[in-house]
Order: structure tokens, then C-alpha cells, then sequence
């Protein structure tokens, strides 16, 4: 007796490899392909922050942490599938200035349909999840999750966009 099992074959997320150049603060060419990175929202170019007491184009910070961590640098990007009832982060509006909790929170659907979103490794490192971490961008919880720990560290640590969370700014009454 012969016994023939067939199992199903996984299906193989869509990849794209290649040099990177920052557009913005999530926004990358990787090769001849842009992608948005997935599950974040960095601010837009244009997007004024106050931090530490200062009024700073935080879009520029964004997108140079951002050059800092992959420009020129070889990047695999697994593409992302959105969930299909959720809405799609767009670049946030370009307000005169914009509470860093409104950043995350900008979501609609995007104008260009074939906009690829990806999770993007320089080797191991992901990409998405250290942009995150260095306080220049927030999780987007309609797309993923899997950030949120890492935003929770870098506003505990006011680190980017976090630097003038409430707490800092009582610390610094009372010192005065």
C-alpha cells in the first residue's frame, strides 16, 4: 500500500531588492520600485513639531533618520498586504504645525492604488521597527501592531518626536 500525502505549498511573499534612496521620512525607491514603509507614518517634508520647546521641521528630521539608516544601503523589502476593512495611512497633511499624537492618527485612503507597502531589512535590521525606535515615526494600528512596543520604548525614553511629552515638560516647571 502506497500512501501519497500532498500538503499545500506556502505561498511566497513578493520581495524586492535593491540599493535605497530615501524620498521622505517612509518613503524609499529600492531599485526602480517605491514602497512605503508598513505600519508606520513618519511625518510629511513640510510638517512643523515643537520639540523641546523648540518649533523644528520634524518631516526633515524624519527623512534624515531615515538617510541615516538606509540611504545607499542594499534593502530586501517583504511586500505587506493591508488589511482589506482598514483604512491606508496617507502622507499626513501638511498643516502650519501638528501635535506629534496627530501624526499616527492622519489615516485615509491613499491616491495611488498601486503604492506598495513593505517591511524593509537592511541584512537583519528591520528597518520599519528602527525608525520607530528612534522616536522619528509612530505605529499605525490599523495596518500592524507589531511596532507598538517599540514606540512605547521610545516615547518612555523621549527619544525623536517624544521629547515633549507631558512628563518632560512638568519636570522642567518644577525645576525652573
Amino acid at each position: 500500500m502506497v500512501l501519497c500525502l500532498t500538503l499545500p505549498v506556502p505561498s511566497v511573499a513578493q520581495e524586492i531588492r535593491g540599493n535605497a534612496k530615501v524620498v521622505s521620512g517612509n518613503q524609499i525607491i529600492v531599485g526602480k520600485r517605491t514602497v512605503r514603509l508598513f505600519g508606520i507614518a513618519a511625518p510629511g517634508l513640510e510638517d512643523i513639531c515643537t520639540i523641546r520647546d523648540v518649533k523644528m521641521r520634524c518631516g526633515i528630521v524624519a527623512w534624515s533618520e531615515l538617510i541615516k539608516l538606509a540611504d545607499g544601503q542594499y534593502l530586501s523589502c517583504d511586500i505587506e498586504k493591508l488589511p482589506p476593512d482598514k483604512p491606508v495611512a496617507a502622507e499626513p497633511p501638511k498643516p502650519e504645525e501638528k501635535p506629534v499624537n496627530a501624526i499616527a492618527a492622519d489615516s485615509a485612503t491613499t491616491s495611488d492604488p498601486a503604492m506598495k507597502y513593505a517591511t524593509c531589512y537592511i541584512g537583519e535590521t528591520d528597518l520599519n521597527e528602527a525608525l520607530v525606535r528612534s522616536g522619528w515615526a509612530k505605529t499605525v494600528l490599523s495596518q500592524t501592531d507589531r511596532y507598538q512596543v517599540d514606540e512605547t520604548d521610545a516615547r518612555e525614553s523621549k527619544r525623536g518626536l517624544w521629547a515633549n511629552s507631558a512628563k518632560s515638560k512638568k519636570k522642567r516647571r518644577k525645576k525652573r
